[in-house]
Protein backbone atom coordinates (compact mmCIF):
# COMPACT_ATOMS: atom_id res chain seq x y z
CA UNK A 1 0.00 0.00 0.00
CA UNK A 2 1.31 3.01 -1.23
CA UNK A 3 0.30 7.14 -1.34
CA UNK A 4 1.33 9.64 -3.79
CA UNK A 5 2.66 12.39 -1.84
CA UNK A 6 4.24 15.20 -3.55
CA UNK A 7 5.39 17.73 -1.00
CA UNK A 8 4.28 15.84 2.01
CA UNK A 9 0.68 16.37 0.83
CA UNK A 10 -1.48 13.25 -0.20
CA UNK A 11 -2.56 13.53 -3.59
CA UNK A 12 -4.04 10.25 -4.47
CA UNK A 13 -4.50 6.82 -1.33
CA UNK A 14 -4.23 3.90 -1.91
CA UNK A 15 -1.54 4.38 -4.83
CA UNK A 16 -0.06 1.53 -6.08
CA UNK A 17 3.30 0.71 -8.53
CA UNK A 18 0.48 -0.44 -11.05
CA UNK A 19 -1.16 3.54 -10.69
CA UNK A 20 2.91 4.75 -11.24
CA UNK A 21 3.37 3.01 -14.09
CA UNK A 22 0.08 4.04 -15.53
CA UNK A 23 0.38 7.80 -14.57
CA UNK A 24 4.01 7.85 -16.17
CA UNK A 25 3.74 5.64 -19.63
CA UNK A 26 6.49 7.28 -21.14
CA UNK A 27 8.86 5.33 -17.82
CA UNK A 28 10.43 2.19 -17.76
CA UNK A 29 10.60 0.98 -13.92
CA UNK A 30 11.83 -2.10 -12.63
CA UNK A 31 9.68 -5.16 -11.74
CA UNK A 32 10.66 -4.15 -7.74
CA UNK A 33 11.61 -0.04 -8.02
CA UNK A 34 13.55 0.17 -4.63
CA UNK A 35 12.43 2.84 -1.73
CA UNK A 36 14.16 5.20 -3.06
CA UNK A 37 13.03 5.37 -6.45
CA UNK A 38 9.67 5.77 -5.26
CA UNK A 39 10.42 8.44 -3.15
CA UNK A 40 12.01 10.41 -6.27
CA UNK A 41 8.61 10.18 -7.90
CA UNK A 42 6.79 11.05 -4.36
CA UNK A 43 5.71 7.65 -4.00
CA UNK A 44 5.69 6.10 -0.38
CA UNK A 45 5.04 3.16 1.42
CA UNK A 46 1.94 3.49 4.58
CA UNK A 47 2.45 1.42 6.94
CA UNK A 48 -0.87 0.23 8.98
CA UNK A 49 -0.82 0.22 12.70
CA UNK A 50 -4.28 -1.08 12.74
CA UNK A 51 -7.32 0.59 13.91
CA UNK A 52 -7.94 2.05 17.26
CA UNK A 53 -9.41 -0.08 19.81
CA UNK A 54 -13.40 0.94 19.99
CA UNK A 55 -17.33 -0.41 21.56
CA UNK A 56 -18.29 -1.48 17.86
CA UNK A 57 -21.83 -0.07 18.80
CA UNK A 58 -21.20 2.91 20.83
CA UNK A 59 -18.83 4.31 18.97
CA UNK A 60 -17.30 4.32 15.63
CA UNK A 61 -13.99 4.37 13.47
CA UNK A 62 -13.35 6.60 10.85
CA UNK A 63 -10.04 6.63 8.55
CA UNK A 64 -8.24 9.35 6.95
CA UNK A 65 -6.17 9.88 4.47
CA UNK A 66 -2.48 8.54 5.56
CA UNK A 67 -0.05 11.22 7.44
CA UNK A 68 3.68 11.37 7.68
CA UNK A 69 4.27 10.64 11.61
CA UNK A 70 7.71 12.70 11.81
CA UNK A 71 8.22 10.53 15.22
CA UNK A 72 7.87 7.25 13.52
CA UNK A 73 9.77 8.60 10.45
CA UNK A 74 6.74 6.99 7.74
CA UNK A 75 3.84 7.11 6.42
CA UNK A 76 0.91 5.59 8.35
CA UNK A 77 -3.10 5.16 7.79
CA UNK A 78 -5.37 7.31 10.49
CA UNK A 79 -8.04 6.69 12.04
CA UNK A 80 -10.09 8.24 14.47
CA UNK A 81 -13.03 7.42 16.66
CA UNK A 82 -16.19 8.98 17.32
CA UNK A 83 -19.14 8.86 19.22
CA UNK A 84 -21.82 7.05 16.78
CA UNK A 85 -24.78 8.93 15.92
CA UNK A 86 -28.29 7.90 18.05
CA UNK A 87 -28.93 6.89 14.37
CA UNK A 88 -25.86 4.35 13.52
CA UNK A 89 -26.98 2.99 17.36
CA UNK A 90 -30.50 2.19 16.04
CA UNK A 91 -29.71 0.95 13.45
CA UNK A 92 -26.27 -1.38 14.72
CA UNK A 93 -29.00 -2.90 17.23
CA UNK A 94 -31.85 -3.58 14.54
CA UNK A 95 -28.69 -4.97 12.29
CA UNK A 96 -28.42 -7.30 16.09
CA UNK A 97 -31.44 -8.12 16.54
CA UNK A 98 -31.90 -9.49 12.64
CA UNK A 99 -28.53 -11.25 13.69
CA UNK A 100 -29.32 -12.77 16.50
CA UNK A 101 -33.11 -13.80 15.67
CA UNK A 102 -31.23 -15.94 12.50
CA UNK A 103 -29.04 -17.70 14.38
CA UNK A 104 -31.73 -18.50 16.88
CA UNK A 105 -33.44 -20.12 14.28
CA UNK A 106 -30.92 -21.77 12.73
CA UNK A 107 -30.51 -23.01 16.48
CA UNK A 108 -33.91 -24.43 16.49
CA UNK A 109 -33.41 -25.78 12.99
CA UNK A 110 -30.49 -27.78 13.53
CA UNK A 111 -31.59 -29.33 16.89
CA UNK A 112 -34.58 -30.35 15.10
CA UNK A 113 -32.00 -31.91 12.10
CA UNK A 114 -30.31 -33.72 14.71
CA UNK A 115 -33.36 -35.87 14.61
CA UNK A 116 -33.95 -36.06 10.65
CA UNK A 117 -36.67 -33.15 10.59
CA UNK A 118 -36.50 -30.88 8.04
CA UNK A 119 -36.66 -27.58 11.16
CA UNK A 120 -38.07 -26.96 13.95
CA UNK A 121 -41.67 -25.95 12.49
CA UNK A 122 -41.72 -29.56 11.26
CA UNK A 123 -41.39 -31.12 14.59
CA UNK A 124 -43.93 -29.39 15.95
CA UNK A 125 -46.23 -30.50 13.96
CA UNK A 126 -46.10 -33.45 15.55
CA UNK A 127 -47.09 -32.77 19.12
CA UNK A 128 -50.88 -34.24 18.71
CA UNK A 129 -49.45 -37.22 16.37
CA UNK A 130 -50.81 -40.57 17.46
CA UNK A 131 -47.11 -41.65 17.52
CA UNK A 132 -45.92 -41.76 21.08
CA UNK A 133 -42.27 -41.35 20.15
CA UNK A 134 -42.95 -38.27 17.37
CA UNK A 135 -46.09 -36.63 19.75
CA UNK A 136 -43.21 -36.74 22.26
CA UNK A 137 -40.48 -34.89 20.50
CA UNK A 138 -42.77 -32.44 19.08
CA UNK A 139 -44.34 -31.31 22.52
CA UNK A 140 -40.70 -30.91 23.55
CA UNK A 141 -39.78 -28.69 20.82
CA UNK A 142 -43.01 -26.77 21.16
CA UNK A 143 -41.88 -26.12 24.69
CA UNK A 144 -37.95 -25.31 23.64
CA UNK A 145 -38.95 -23.37 21.02
CA UNK A 146 -41.31 -21.09 22.97
CA UNK A 147 -38.48 -20.43 25.93
CA UNK A 148 -35.86 -20.56 23.85
CA UNK A 149 -37.91 -17.20 21.98
CA UNK A 150 -39.28 -15.91 25.41
CA UNK A 151 -35.89 -15.83 26.04
CA UNK A 152 -34.30 -13.96 23.63
CA UNK A 153 -37.18 -11.58 23.42
CA UNK A 154 -35.86 -10.91 27.10
CA UNK A 155 -32.27 -10.18 26.05
CA UNK A 156 -33.32 -8.17 23.32
CA UNK A 157 -35.68 -5.91 25.54
CA UNK A 158 -33.18 -5.40 27.88
CA UNK A 159 -30.98 -4.68 25.25
CA UNK A 160 -33.49 -1.64 23.74
CA UNK A 161 -34.09 -0.55 27.35
CA UNK A 162 -30.53 0.05 28.10
CA UNK A 163 -30.82 -2.13 31.32
CA UNK A 164 -27.72 -4.22 29.83
CA UNK A 165 -25.10 -4.12 27.65
CA UNK A 166 -25.31 -5.78 23.92
CA UNK A 167 -24.45 -9.31 24.61
CA UNK A 168 -22.47 -11.50 22.11
CA UNK A 169 -24.03 -14.33 20.37
CA UNK A 170 -22.17 -16.09 22.76
CA UNK A 171 -23.25 -14.64 25.45
CA UNK A 172 -27.13 -14.89 24.61
CA UNK A 173 -26.54 -18.20 23.50
CA UNK A 174 -25.05 -19.66 26.70
CA UNK A 175 -28.71 -17.75 28.10
CA UNK A 176 -30.79 -19.79 25.56
CA UNK A 177 -32.44 -23.22 26.84
CA UNK A 178 -30.61 -26.28 26.65
CA UNK A 179 -31.89 -28.00 23.78
CA UNK A 180 -31.84 -32.04 24.58
CA UNK A 181 -34.48 -34.45 23.19
CA UNK A 182 -36.11 -36.37 25.70
CA UNK A 183 -35.75 -40.48 26.44
CA UNK A 184 -38.41 -42.43 24.88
Amino acid sequence: MYVLAPNQGVEKFPYSIGDLRKDNPQTSFPKNPSPEMLASWNVFPVVDPGQPTYDPFTQTVDEFPPAFVVANNRWERQWAVRAATAQEIADRKNELIDDYSRKTQQRLDSFAQTRYYDNILSVCTYASSPTTKFATEGQYCVGARDATWAKLYEILTEVQLGLRAIPTWEEVESELPVLSWPTN
